[in-house]
């Protein structure tokens, strides 16, 4: 019954209106992106902290948002698994660009070209993957406190890398 009504809520909105305010947003997102890079760039020209240190967490922090807010959403309405399945898929999602950027990068392959301190965000995103894997597979429930042992991991593990990409900035 509540699926029906949920269907209802937006009933009285025109389905061009939806189309047209979805394209004016993307569009909007489209620009942003494609300017984000370059205010990057001048963030760590500016402050010092580096390409790596401010792509690593600065961008990689404002790109995801959108998964933290649809995550969020998913876990008000009790969708656990949409929420956990949003995450994990974005970054498959994200790790497939990289095969997208590799064909359209014409100076050979693309991951010859980056700097080498990258090998330590790749180890760190290993790292939380595997933990996630893990608590998925042994499904524990205990707590320190109100965290799982897997939050604290995976915070401590993006702790850990944030500080050492600041340290070879």
């Amino acid at each position: 019954m509540s699926d029906a009504v949920e269907g209802l809520q937006y009933g009285h909105l025109p389905k061009r209106s939806g189309y047209a305010w979805f394209t004016v947003h993307a569009i909007v997102i489209v620009v942003a992106a494609t300017y984000l890079p370059h205010l990057g760039d001048e963030i760590a020209t500016i402050t010092g902290l580096g390409r790596t240190f401010v792509g690593s967490i600065f961008i990689a922090l404002a790109t995801s948002l959108p998964e933290i807010v649809v995550s969020r959403a998913a876990l008000n309405m009790g969708a656990v698994d949409l929420a956990v399945g949003n995450i994990l898929g974005s970054n498959l999602f994200n790790i497939a660009i990289l095969a997208i950027d590799d064909v359209a990068f014409r100076q050979g392959p693309i991951l010859a070209s980056i700097a080498p301190s990258h090998v330590i965000t790749a180890l760190a995103a290993m790292a939380m993957t595997a933990i996630i894997t893990i608590a998925l597979t042994y499904r524990s429930e205990n707590r320190v406190f109100l965290f799982s042992w897997e939050s604290i991991g995976v915070v401590l593990v993006c702790a850990l890398t944030s500080l050492v990409l600041y340290s070879r900035r």
